[in-house]
């Protein structure tokens, strides 16, 4: 993922709104690109400070959206691998269902 895109993409990031793919994606070029971290870190800032404005309570906002990023990344990578699994099931399934019936009818 480029700069450009990764910049244009970081609303989505932030309301959970990515698919499983293009988060990976993200997340990985925003642990590798120090510019997109800060721009990412600032608008999650800013989003979050705002929301919080009048709560009296302490919060670590740089902490969160580690946190953000980990589970967000842990999440596709399951998602990921959970399609992946269920595609080759499928296969195997069709694979198996086609070797009973040429079974059952003798071709």
């Amino acid at each position: 993922m480029e700069c450009y895109e990764c910049k244009k993409r970081i609303k989505e990031f932030l309301n959970d709104s990515m698919k499983s793919k293009t988060c990976v994606e993200f997340i990985d070029h925003v642990r590798s690109c120090d510019d997109c971290y800060e721009e990412l870190s600032i608008e999650f800032l800013v989003n979050e400070g705002l929301k919080r404005l009048d709560d009296a309570t302490s919060f670590d906002l740089e902490s969160e959206l580690k946190n953000k990023i980990n589970k967000a990344y842990s999440k596709a990578k399951f998602y990921k691998s959970f399609i992946i699994i269920c595609s080759i099931t499928i296969a195997i399934a069709a694979f198996l269902l086609g070797l009973f019936l040429s079974t059952l009818f003798g071709y």
